[in-house]
C-alpha cells in the first residue's frame, strides 16, 4: 500500500513536468547542431522519436526505481555494517566559501558515486547479451544528437536505477532534505552535461577531454568503427575510463559516424522501440520458443 501511494503520488502531475524538463533544455543545443553540425544535420523526426522514447520510458521505469530505494532502505537494517551517514550541513559552516562549497559538494560527491556505479553497470550492458538487447536502442541512433541523451529503453533505466539506487542505499544514509537537494543539484548538472556531450555539435575541447565527458569523447563510444568499441563508458567523469583502461582520447578531427549499422537498425515506431528489445531478450533467455518444432513424419 505504501509503495502504491508513493507511485501514484510520483505519477500525479508528472506529464507536464516531464515535458518542461525534456523539451526546453534541448532548444539551444538543437539550434547549435543546425548551425555547426558534425556531419548531416539531425532532422525533426530524429528529435521527435527520441522525445517519445524518453517520455514513455520515464513512466514505465518509475515503479522499479521507487522499489529499489524502498528495498535498499529495508535491507540496510539487516546488514552486519552500519550505513555511512553523510551530511553536507557542516560544510556550509565554513566562513565565506561555505555555501558555494556545500552546493559544489552536493553536485560532485553524488556525481562521483553515481559515475563509479554507472561505469560498471554500463560495461555490463555491453558485455551481457540480455542487457545489450535493451541498451542497443540507445546506440542505434544513426544521427546521434542532443536528444539521444534520453533515448533509453525503460528496462535499461529500471536496471540502472536498481543497480545504483539499491547498491548505494546499502552503504550511505542521507537524510531526506540533503538527499533531495543533492539529487536535484547533481541531476541538473548531469542532465545539462549529457545534453551537451550527446549533441552533434562540431566542437573540440582537448583541454577538457580528461576532466569531463565532451561531445568528441562520447561520440567515440557511439562510433560504428570497431576500433572504438567498448571505450569511454563514463557518464560524466573520464577518470574511471582512464583508471580501468577503457579511455580513448579523440584525435583532433576524430568525429566518427554513429549507430549500429546492419546489426540493429534504428526502430521507426515507439512500439518497436520499447517492445522489440523485450522480445529479443525473451528469445535469448528462452531460446526454445524461437525455434519451430519439427513437423512429425507420418508413419508409412
Amino acid at each position: 500500500m505504501d509503495f502504491l501511494h508513493i507511485l501514484f503520488s510520483s505519477i500525479k502531475g508528472m506529464f507536464p513536468d516531464l515535458l518542461y524538463w525534456t523539451i526546453p533544455p534541448l532548444i539551444p543545443f538543437i539550434i547549435a547542431e543546425q548551425i555547426w553540425p558534425v556531419h548531416a544535420r539531425p532532422r525533426w523526426r530524429d528529435y521527435g522519436m527520441n522525445i517519445l522514447i524518453a517520455l514513455t520510458t520515464s513512466y514505465l521505469a518509475l515503479p522499479l526505481g521507487i522499489l529499489a530505494g524502498i528495498w535498499s532502505a529495508s535491507v540496510r537494517h539487516y546488514l552486519p555494517w552500519k550505513a555511512f551517514s553523510v551530511s553536507f550541513h557542516n560544510i556550509a559552516a565554513i566562513p565565506v566559501i561555505g555555501h558555494p562549497l556545500e552546493i559544489a559538494a552536493m553536485i560532485f560527491v553524488p556525481l562521483l558515486a553515481h559515475d563509479f556505479w554507472f561505469y560498471w553497470s554500463h560495461r555490463l550492458e555491453h558485455k551481457i547479451p540480455v542487457l545489450w538487447s535493451f541498451h542497443k536502442l540507445h546506440h542505434s541512433d544513426e544521427l546521434m544528437n542532443t536528444s539521444t541523451w534520453a533515448r533509453d529503453h525503460f528496462l535499461q533505466n529500471s536496471w540502472r536505477a536498481f543497480f545504483s539506487i539499491f547498491t548505494l542505499g546499502l552503504f550511505f544514509d542521507l537524510d531526506f532534505a540533503d538527499a533531495g537537494k543533492a539529487a536535484l543539484y547533481s541531476f541538473m548538472f548531469l542532465a545539462g552535461l549529457s545534453l551537451f556531450y550527446h549533441s552533434a555539435i562540431r566542437v573540440r575541447l582537448p583541454w577538457l577531454d580528461r576532466v569531463l565527458v565532451t561531445p568528441q569523447v562520447h561520440r567515440i563510444h557511439h562510433s560504428v568503427d570497431p576500433v572504438h568499441h567498448n571505450r569511454n563508458f563514463a557518464d560524466a567523469l573520464p577518470v574511471f575510463d582512464i583508471v580501468f583502461g577503457t579511455y580513448h582520447r579523440p584525435a583532433r578531427e576524430e568525429f566518427p559516424v554513429t549507430g549500429l549499422g546492419d546489426e540493429y537498425r534504428a526502430p521507426r515506431s515507439i512500439w518497436s522501440a520499447q517492445m522489440g528489445p523485450v522480445l529479443s531478450a525473451v528469445k535469448q533467455l528462452l531460446p526454445g520458443i524461437s525455434k519451430k518444432k519439427p513437423t512429425p513424419v507420418a508413419a508409412s
